[in-house]
């Protein structure tokens, strides 16, 4: 029973982690793949907007052109230079109003480091500027258009043309192609991009995925304008995000079935532990009344023998006989719960023996007034403890006798279905409620809730027959159609 407890405790458990886990990976990885899928979409949607490609680059200034002019920069002017010697002539000294020898020569040599240091000056100023102020490449979208998507806005950026791969193809109205441009792919051949487009529009697709590749196509004045985007990196990275989720979810659900495992056993034990306290309290009580029972019909017999039966002495016997029966019902039903009840499975027919236990009771039913009925299919082979299925298909047959009303009838069916054996009690009933009524089997029940009718019996009945159904792996249930009448199905 505690087994039982626990182990519909665990999988309960687990089918809860796991549906959860479920849930979770499987949001995770829509959302990723609708990022993906909707980065492609604003990137197709730009393309198309553009012609089949990105927005152009600002046309890159020249780096010497005075601002606000397209006009190339004067080349920078070289330093005059002293008209050439002509061969064979003296150049006379300058001219001077002193002497050769006054002629100051450190004068004139400073004078030429001097040209020579503005000369410097010269080229620096006009070289400088093509080496510190050439401006970066940034890519800037048509100003004339307004990005408010912010999609659009964050995925766009100065790298997004060199790291798109893509190709276009344009086809006219009448079928011929008008241009494909392939030089942003190397694994796509004109052929191979013609061939794609001319399909995806002859089947009147607009969007989706070809192989690795999303595409769009647009209708333009004089025909179609088919780009593929190569998608290939990303979705080789969602379906390695799926697979590593998927993982992490199959180790997160076997780190919590093991902490599940560990756990329910500590949370089980204390029930466990009054479970089994109650069970050998019945088994013991049951041993200890077998003496004093015994003892007391022994001296019943001995009183009888020397002074005569009397309503007395029959009082006694039919009380102890009584309570004797239902000791030893108490204690069978406790070891069938705990499992310790030696069932020996041998394969015998039930049809046979079904039919032998329904015989007397059809015979009680008459006795009663009662209409009995069975209907039990030849030749059902079944592979169980053969006592304790008779025993189920007394309890049954009693069962139905006693609760059934007079002038009610009793119907009992024993069919195959399948890989199950149906057997079932149809018994017209009073006062009872149309459903399940799993009520039933509770011990100490009985069908007119009254534990002082004249009806015989303990209430354990039931209990007994959904122990051995249990026992054989089957399942018992009481249903009532229509208010009017009580069906009870085992199904072995």
């Amino acid at each position: 029973m505690i087994k039982k407890l626990r182990k519909s405790f665990i999988i309960t458990a687990m089918i809860s982690v796991l549906a959860v886990l479920a849930v979770i990976v499987a949001a995770m990885n829509i959302a990723n793949y609708l990022n993906s899928d909707s980065e492609a979409d604003v990137l197709l949607d730009l393309l198309a907007e553009n012609g089949g490609s990105f927005a152009p680059f600002p046309h890159e200034p020249d780096i010497s052109a005075p601002a606000g002019t397209d006009q190339p920069p004067p080349a920078p002017q070289e330093a005059e230079q002293p008209p050439e010697k002509p061969a064979g002539e003296d150049v006379p000294p300058p001219a001077s109003s002193s002497d050769d020898d006054d002629y100051d020569y450190d004068d004139d040599l400073d004078d030429d480091d001097d040209h020579d240091e503005d000369e410097n000056i010269s080229y620096a100023a006009v070289t400088t500027p093509a080496a510190t102020e050439r401006p970066q490449r940034d890519f800037q979208p048509d100003p004339r258009r307004k990005y408010d998507d912010l999609k659009r806005k964050e995925l766009i950026t100065a790298e997004t043309p060199y790291e798109t791969r893509y190709f276009t193809v344009t086809i006219k109205d009448n079928g011929t192609p008008e241009s494909i441009d392939t030089g942003k792919i190397a694994a796509v051949s004109t052929e191979d991009a013609l061939e794609m487009a001319q399909r995806l529009i002859a089947a009147g697709k607009t969007r989706g995925y070809e192989s690795n590749y999303k595409y769009l196509i647009k209708k333009t004045d004089t025909g179609s304008l088919c780009i593929f985007i190569d998608r290939g990196r990303a979705l080789k990275s969602v379906r390695d995000f799926m697979i590593i989720s998927l993982l992490v979810a199959l180790g997160a659900a076997a780190a919590v079935f093991v902490l599940i495992v560990i756990f329910s056993g500590i949370v089980t034990k204390p029930v466990a532990e009054s479970y089994e306290k109650q069970k050998k309290f019945i088994t013991n009580a049951g041993h200890e009344l077998k003496t004093p029972l015994a003892v007391i019909n022994s001296c019943t017999e001995v009183i009888e023998m020397e002074q005569g039966e009397s309503k007395w002495t029959k009082g006694i016997t039919s009380q102890t006989e009584r309570l004797a029966t239902l000791t030893g019902e108490l204690v069978a039903l406790a070891r069938m719960d705990e499992g310790s009840a030696q069932l020996t499975f041998e394969s015998f027919s039930l049809s046979e023996t079904v039919s032998e236990i329904l015989d007397p009771f059809s015979l009680m039913a008459e006795q009663k007034g009662l209409g009995f009925t069975a209907d039990i299919k030849d030749g059902i082979i079944f592979k169980g403890d053969k006592s304790m299925i008779a025993k189920l298909c007394s309890i049954l047959a009693d069962n139905a006798v006693k609760y059934t009303p007079e002038g009610g009838t009793i119907l009992f069916t024993l069919s195959a279905k399948g890989r199950h054996i149906i057997l079932s009690s149809e018994n017209t009933a009073e006062d009872i409620e149309k459903g399940a009524h799993p009520e039933l089997f509770d011990r100490f029940r009985r069908g007119d809730s009254s534990h002082s009718s004249e009806t015989p019996g303990y209430g354990i009945g039931l209990s007994m027959a959904q122990s051995i159904v249990n026992a054989h792996g089957g399942r018992i249930e009481a249903l009532s159609k229509d208010g009017n009448s009580l069906t009870i199905t085992a199904r072995l």
